[in-house]
């Protein structure tokens, strides 16, 4: 297993400031990420690009130049505000695959081979609908993929917080990615996400322990909330998970996503025992 951080909490952090233009945002939030990775003796980091579309023109070269003189290992978050590929809306469902598409690009002159994606949010009020969600979420992906058609890349889907009515426990995320039907699509594991669900860790790495490639350790107190606090904070069982992750060999990416970047150091310190 490889530790490492997402730029999450230092986006916030900039976000949190007065505003300038968003990609000055982002450029200098993506620079103190990598700062902290590189202080810190951690070997990855996952940059959260968010929106890729900012990141154009000589911005794009800016972004891309910055990233590239780090020597360490890099992996993508996708966007995911406003994103949703599984949307009953195809003209939004299509904006989302590009969006992906145009990230995906990114992550070539990055050198980051795993992008993790979301679903969207699927129906909340006519559960019904939802079946056609997973419907459109399929056609989403295959474009994605087939698109890109690389054999290089891993592409993971993230499971949800109950609140996108998608890629929930172990069960929905089984019927999703039947729905889905591809072999060369792999996931992201949230533990938050998967608590908000009541989700069996057991179960779920016992079914997709070959497939997960990717994992995104969330603290949570709530199963109504994702507030990504400090890890150790709250109520996920962290040995748990771990146990499992050694019971089926896992050597993957560890991502530590935080909503402040002040919890970081700490956060690291907590999870190193596990390790």
């Amino acid at each position: 297993m490889i530790l490492g951080i997402s730029s999450l909490g230092h986006l916030i952090e900039f976000a949190s400031r007065k505003f300038q233009d968003y990609f000055t945002i982002v450029f200098n939030a993506t620079e103190k990420c990598l700062n902290f990775v590189e202080e810190h003796d951690l070997n990855l980091v996952e940059l959260v690009i968010e929106p890729e579309s900012i990141i154009v023109d000589g911005n794009k070269w800016k972004f891309i130049d910055l990233v590239n003189s780090y020597s360490f290992q890099k992996q993508v978050h996708g966007p995911f505000i406003d994103i949703s590929l599984c949307s009953h809306n195809d003209t939004i469902s299509q904006a989302s695959i590009e969006a992906y598409i145009n990230t995906y690009h990114i992550c070539k002159e990055i050198n980051a081979n795993i992008m993790t994606i979301h679903p969207g949010i699927a129906n909340s009020t006519m559960q019904s609908m939802r079946n056609y969600n997973k419907k459109q979420l399929s056609k989403a992906i295959t474009k994605i993929l087939q698109t890109i058609n690389d054999s290089n890349f891993t592409l993971c889907l993230e499971n949800m917080p109950q609140t996108a009515h998608i890629m929930l426990d172990q069960d929905d995320i089984k019927d999703t990615l039947t729905f889905i039907n591809r072999n060369d699509l792999f996931i992201t594991f949230d533990t938050s996400h998967f608590y908000t669900n009541r989700g069996n860790v057991g179960i779920l790495w016992e079914r997709f322990h070959d497939i997960i490639k990717n994992v995104h350790l969330v603290e949570n107190f709530s199963r109504k909330s994702d507030t990504h606090p400090m890890l150790g904070s709250g109520k996920i069982q962290f040995s748990k998970i771990f146990q499992e992750m050694k019971n089926f060999s896992y050597n993957g990416p560890l991502i530590i996503e935080l909503a402040s970047s002040d919890d970081l150091l700490q956060s690291v310190d907590f999870i190193s025992k596990f390790l």
